[in-house]
């Protein structure tokens, strides 16, 4: 599902970039006049953003390079997309931003450039920013201790926001249980005759994400001295409750499959069980046994 996602347009970008006040000092101003519409232009916006990391920014800047970085690197131009990666890469390790005020603060502008930059498409959902994002998070992730904990705030409120939940106060993960919480809300039959292949596969790449991100990490020492928390699976008795629900929906996905016919719906079943299920214990060791050997634990993406 990823590799069928849309590229960012350089018209989207630019309207993005102008909405983006506080970095207006760091590039060429006739840019207001004039439209993003080649490598150059792009590579000249990206190199003002690199010069202007090495000044003292303010939140606000250093929030909106996040943005615009984020939104470089989804260009369909992969030539020099190298550049684009430093350019997120020292964002991120720019400066400690681990507070949670400023991982809500930065959550909520990332969300919202994110969803205007969605709105200009030809066509979207509400969801379409959310695909956006999952794109780009694991370079996020692997940025830095702050890159991750702003996509587990992110990947929290898509799936908030996916099972209609209660608006979020603070945009910061708290840990496994609280997103099931939110997740076992969400009505199983809604799913499965309401929701588009993508919807369900945005929810499952969220948590999926989380998963391995918080629960499956050994290395969250720095985001614990910080005084963050939910880096481990819940109980037992939570762990295969989890385990269950997502049993039923990977069983319910296939038998929509063989009466449809849809590769798609077949997709998800072996995404959830690569991706969700061989990493809950009980769960895990039944794909291994139907298998005949040990869960090989490697991710799949479509």
């Amino acid at each position: 599902m990823d590799s069928n996602l849309k590229n960012l347009k350089y018209r989207q970008l630019h309207k993005v970039i102008l909405k983006l006040r506080p970095l207006e000092q760091y590039y060429d101003s006739t840019m207001h006049e004039n439209k993003l519409e080649t490598h150059n232009d792009v590579q000249k916006i990206c190199e003002g953003f690199l010069k202007a990391l090495k000044n003292d920014l303010s939140l606000e800047e250093i929030t909106s390079l996040y943005s615009a970085a984020i939104m470089l690197l989804l260009l369909g131009d992969h030539e020099i997309q190298n550049r684009r990666l430093e350019l997120l890469n020292d964002c991120l390790n720019y400066s400690d931003t681990l507070k949670p005020t400023m991982i809500d603060y930065i959550t909520r502008e990332l969300i919202d450039n994110f969803k205007y930059a969605a709105s200009l498409a030809e066509s979207n959902t509400e969801y379409d920013y959310m695909l956006y994002f999952l794109w780009a998070m694991p370079h996020i992730i692997t940025a830095s201790e702050t890159g991750k904990m702003i996509s587990l705030g992110l990947l929290r409120s898509f799936i908030a926001e996916l099972a209609n939940w209660t608006p979020i106060v603070m945009h910061i993960y708290r840990n496994i249980l609280e997103v099931w919480t939110m997740i076992r809300a969400v009505n199983m039959e809604t799913i499965l005759g309401e929701w588009s292949v993508q919807k369900v596969y945005t929810l499952l790449k969220s948590f999926s994400l989380i998963l391995s991100t918080a629960a499956l990490n050994n290395k969250n020492s720095t985001l614990r001295q910080a005084g963050y928390r939910g880096f481990e699976l819940p109980p037992a008795e939570i762990e295969n409750e989890i385990s269950e629900w997502f049993r039923t929906l990977r069983n319910k996905l296939e038998e929509k499959h063989k009466s449809d016919g849809k590769k798609s719906n077949l997709m998800l079943v072996r995404f959830i069980d690569y991706n969700i299920l061989c990493f809950l214990s009980e769960a895990g060791n039944e794909i291994a046994s139907e298998a005949g050997n040990e869960v090989s634990h490697k991710r799949i993406s479509f």
